[in-house]
């Protein structure tokens, strides 16, 4: 599964090599500003208390709700307690405040939190909202990276293996889609998260595939302008170092290589702030609603809309 995606003509080679150079000068020589992450001192859980913080993410969510009602056409049942709004409120706010445990999260806010929600379903009524949501989690992550200040017209893509069981533990793995395969953790039975981020960080396309799945199935329908890469995207139209053995060595400044790390420390927001290797999931559709979600708190973290 793949989240929609626009494809369209990459450049030629050298102009491919031209833009990136203008790029990596302005930024080295030019107005020098640091495209990276909003400092810790300006996280939102810092900013405001927790009160403000479900009012702002609400705020925003109800307002993307209702600006895009046509388009989701959310089901509407004639005794239903809260609305998708408050629901999809609760669900960002624990991924923002780095909640590992959704049924734990979603207890301390019915128990401590009656004011602002005083009315709310049982949390079986929950989960199933927030994993059916799946699809709109990823129109809200989208929808955030496209409103980024500055597009400097380059892209970072790289992967990230999502494991389901290791080991001994694969004989009980029961999830057909997933497979096993070689990654930067070692041998892992699951998936690789394809991923798209801006200079930014944020979060702009990304698909699923099985953990045996080379990088060339997916990235055709992934990128969309200039997209640095490292060596696993040689000969897929990904602007990336050359082979040490190939013949025609690609213009590699040690500038691009910082610049490709920017979806490193993406990666490590979403392992390490937001828990994504954390939990157990039972099917792929959950293992895509989870990571979407994810998704969406990273880009509505760092987006600075928010702050």
């Amino acid at each position: 599964m793949a989240t929609t995606a626009q494809t369209s003509l990459l450049p030629t080679d050298r102009a491919h090599a031209l833009h990136i150079y203008y790029v990596v000068c302005y930024l080295k020589w030019g107005k020098k500003r640091e495209m990276v992450f909003i400092a810790m001192r300006n996280h939102p859980r810092y900013q405001h208390s927790l009160e403000e913080l479900f009012l702002r993410v609400f705020i925003l969510v109800d307002d993307w709700l209702k600006a895009n009602q046509e388009r989701f056409r959310l089901p509407v049942q004639a005794n239903q307690v809260a609305s998708y709004s408050e629901l999809f409120t609760i669900a960002l706010v624990g991924e923002l405040l780095a909640q590992p445990y959704e049924s734990v999260w979603y207890w301390l806010v019915r128990q401590n939190h009656r004011g602002l929600f005083p009315r709310l379903p049982e949390y079986s009524r929950y989960h199933r909202i927030v994993r059916n949501a799946e699809p709109l989690w990823a129109e809200l992550a989208q929808s955030l990276a496209a409103k980024e200040d500055e597009d400097w017209g380059i892209e970072v893509i790289d992967t990230k293996p999502l494991p389901i069981a290791k080991g001994k533990r694969w004989e009980w793995a029961k999830m057909p889609e997933a497979s096993k395969g070689f990654s930067t953790m070692g041998m892992v039975w699951g998936f690789k998260l394809h991923a798209v981020v801006s200079l930014g960080g944020l979060f702009r396309r990304w698909a699923f595939v099985p953990a045996h799945a080379h990088e060339s199935r997916v990235v055709e329908g992934l990128l969309g302008r200039a997209t640095l890469g490292d060596r696993a995207y040689v000969g897929t139209g990904v602007y990336c170092p050359s082979r040490k053995n190939m013949k025609r060595q690609t213009f590699w400044p040690r500038a691009l290589s910082r610049l490709r790390k920017r979806i490193e420390t993406s990666f490590s927001s979403l392992v390490r702030s937001l828990h994504l290797h954390v939990g157990q999931v039972k099917t792929f559709w959950s293992l895509r609603a989870r990571v979407n979600l994810k998704i969406a708190a990273h880009n509505l973290m760092h987006s600075g809309v928010l702050v």
